[in-house]
């Protein structure tokens, strides 16, 4: 199966070093608007083409998949051209800036019988999907609620609020927020399903060159309740996932390694929070070693990422279903629509 890929930054080196070791997958083209980055990549990973322009290489490669890590306001149109090359579209997230252009790119893959995959790379993380075991087996119980919150300051040199070097994200609904967005329904949506309804607070707290620095989110799904959050001022950095079951309760930092598990113990009702913490201690012990060591070997963070891709290329091949359908796309999509600032947060950020 031959794979191109479009826009060679960052987070593309992580696509082409998971695209070189998976079996089966000929990496075939690259393409980036600067020529010494494209023809740098093609190098470095083996890449037999480089190309400035991803018509003339969708032409000349022909590829079955294209990967889309551009800036999200370009995404739309360059996920389109691959759909009419006829190639299946692996896209990073946000899929499109808009959810009109989503429908309208999802809408032209089922009429070309291609798909588009929106990167949920955290949702493969092991941790969701060690809950995500548990769930099925029965062993967690069913889901009633789900926490997702993300401390991260993008407000520093290396954030989103360098005047001086415009974020392409701060052209989006929400600011740099909308950027992350993804990760926050994606999850929500893994655990507890489509939403029906969404009530959100969008605030500033620091001034900066973005429109907000504070994001909270209460959604009510089919099968349970959410509560998402992002904060650029909450320190330390960390990406907290909360999954409360009827039989069982879990808690994973997916910045880290840390995951634990609270659920029945056959001991004394009193003693019970003494055994949970000597077990929750060990875990945390455990994660710290494993978190470091991932530092240095395998895909690192993006642990999830090579999973997520991994699985989508063995889909492909087979004609089995993909891990994220387009159905998954549009229903977390919908949520972040459901959640984008108002007129009235709009008002809230003025008045602070």
């Amino acid at each position: 199966m031959k794979a191109a890929l479009i826009g060679a930054g960052q987070i593309a080196r992580q696509h082409l070093a998971c695209l070189n070791s998976l079996p089966g997958v000929q990496l075939a083209g690259i393409c980036d608007l600067s020529p010494a980055t494209a023809e740098a990549a093609a190098e470095r990973y083996a890449i037999p083409s480089w190309f400035t322009d991803h018509r003339a290489m969708l032409q000349t490669v022909r590829p079955d998949v294209v990967h889309v890590t551009t800036p999200p306001t370009s995404h739309f149109r360059l996920a389109m051209d691959a759909l009419e090359a006829g190639a299946h579209v692996i896209v990073e997230k946000p899929a499109t800036s808009t959810f009109d252009e989503l429908q309208t790119l999802t809408l032209r893959a089922k009429q070309t019988g291609r798909h588009v995959v929106e990167d949920y790379n955290y949702v493969f993380n092991r941790a969701p999907q060690e809950i995500l075991r548990r769930i099925e087996t029965g062993e967690f119980g069913a889901v009633t609620h789900v926490d997702v919150q993300i401390c991260l300051d993008i407000l520093g040199p290396d954030g989103f609020a360098d005047p001086n070097s415009p974020h392409p994200a701060l052209s989006l609904a929400g600011g740099a927020i909308a950027d992350f967005l993804p990760h926050l329904a994606s999850l929500s949506h893994a655990f507890v399903g489509p939403h029906r309804n969404a009530h959100t607070v969008w605030s500033k707290r620091k001034p900066s060159p973005l429109p907000f620095d504070e994001f909270r989110s209460v959604v009510e799904a089919e099968r349970g309740t959410a509560t998402l959050g992002f904060s650029a001022s909450a320190q330390p950095d960390a990406f907290w996932l909360r999954v409360y079951g009827e039989r069982m309760q879990a808690t994973a930092n997916l910045f880290e390694t840390r995951l634990t598990f609270d659920g029945p113990r056959n001991v004394p009702k009193p003693l019970r929070p003494f055994f949970s913490g000597l077990e929750e201690g060990r875990d945390i012990r455990r994660a710290a070693l494993s978190t470091l060591l991932r530092k240095f070997k395998g895909p690192g963070a993006y642990e999830g990422l090579w999973e997520c891709l991994a699985r989508t290329y063995q889909a492909l091949g087979s004609g089995a279903s993909l891990p994220i359908t387009m159905e998954d796309v549009l229903a977390v999509n919908r949520m972040i629509e459901a959640m984008k600032p108002t007129e009235q947060a709009d008002m809230r950020k003025l008045a602070i």
